[in-house]
């Protein structure tokens, strides 16, 4: 019998491969990018980070002019996320709903919503084997970065659909900082019912957009990016922040988000560690002290650290 199941699996495997041959590593992306924003589908994903596991069931849907996109923490705690075309609303247990703005729900992986153009200027797509993942046959798709000063991505993709089963973040060494699998996935031409309940619920309409949050004047400059980043112009700044801040620039490549803060100096030494695929690094300096927050190496982030002045 295990010969037989074996024999299946190559067959499997086989087909897979005569089935991609044409297909390139932007194309399988491109694939990837269109499931998760035109299927219907119902899934659960587990998230590894450091220490930390996080289960989440995300469902989305679309149904004539709206897509709507829920994500449920499974866990004993957590926020109820709901997004409804480019409106995203986070259900509190203790607290009022905020309803914010955007057309992707940020606890997802960004690399599955960001512009394609845009990320096809940060990395390579290489197609790697086949392999059978949770009974689907899955194509893995390495996303290999063009500079070092950002990770690499490898995506196992079911190769019928294009939906993404597992995405891990790469080091430097190559080895995983944090991994994304999903643990139960269907795919359906119909809404799904809780989704359909959802989208006759009333829901609260978003607040008026705030004045963004101003920072005095500072002699401050940030002397140094990254390969590919660019500054935020205007940077939103949580108000409860305001008050501690000397100095602040948000920096992005259009898909990553890099925070780099200045505050009064604690004296306190020099601090690195990473939380899964994020590096927070402190730098103390006579004067004032450095915060950098992102998904870049350690040196990438001592280095704009020191480029304060």
């Amino acid at each position: 019998m295990s010969k037989v199941v074996s024999l299946c699996c190559t067959l499997m495997l086989l087909c897979s491969s005569l089935l991609q041959a044409d297909e390139s590593g932007w194309d399988l992306f491109d694939r990837v990018q269109n499931s998760v924003s035109q299927y219907n589908f119902d899934s659960s994903f587990v998230v590894f980070k450091g220490n930390q596991v996080e289960t989440f069931r995300w469902q989305h849907g679309r149904k004539d002019d709206k897509e709507i996109e829920h994500l449920v923490p499974l866990d004993a705690e957590g926020v109820d996320i709901l997004r409804l075309n480019g409106v995203v609303y986070y259900f509190f247990t203790d607290r009022p709903t905020l309803v914010t703005t955007s057309n992707s729900i940020k606890e997802l992986p960004a690399l599955l919503f960001q512009d394609s153009n845009q990320i096809q200027k940060l990395y390579s797509a290489v197609l790697g084997s086949s392999t059978v993942m949770s009974g689907h046959t899955a194509q893995l798709l390495r996303l290999s970065a063009n500079d070092s000063s950002r990770h690499s991505y490898w995506l196992w993709v079911e190769v019928e659909s294009g939906f993404p089963l597992r995405i891990d973040v790469m080091s430097e060494q190559q080895a995983p900082l944090e991994r994304w699998l999903v643990t139960h996935m269907q795919i359906s031409p119909e809404l799904p019912d809780n989704l359909q309940l959802l989208l006759d619920t009333d829901l609260p309409e978003p607040a008026a957009q705030a004045s963004s949050v101003t920072l005095p004047a500072s002699e401050l400059q940030l002397n140094w990016l990254p390969a590919g980043y660019q500054l935020v112009v205007e940077p939103t700044i949580l108000p409860q922040l305001q008050q501690s801040l000397l100095s602040y620039w948000l920096l992005t490549d259009g898909l990553h988000q890099v925070s780099v803060f200045v505050q009064p100096s604690q004296q306190m030494p020099t601090q690195a560690y990473r939380d899964g695929a994020t590096t927070i690094y402190m730098l103390s300096a006579a004067q004032h002290d450095v915060t950098v927050i992102g998904p870049v190496s350690i040196d990438v982030a001592a280095r704009l650290a020191a480029a304060v002045h």
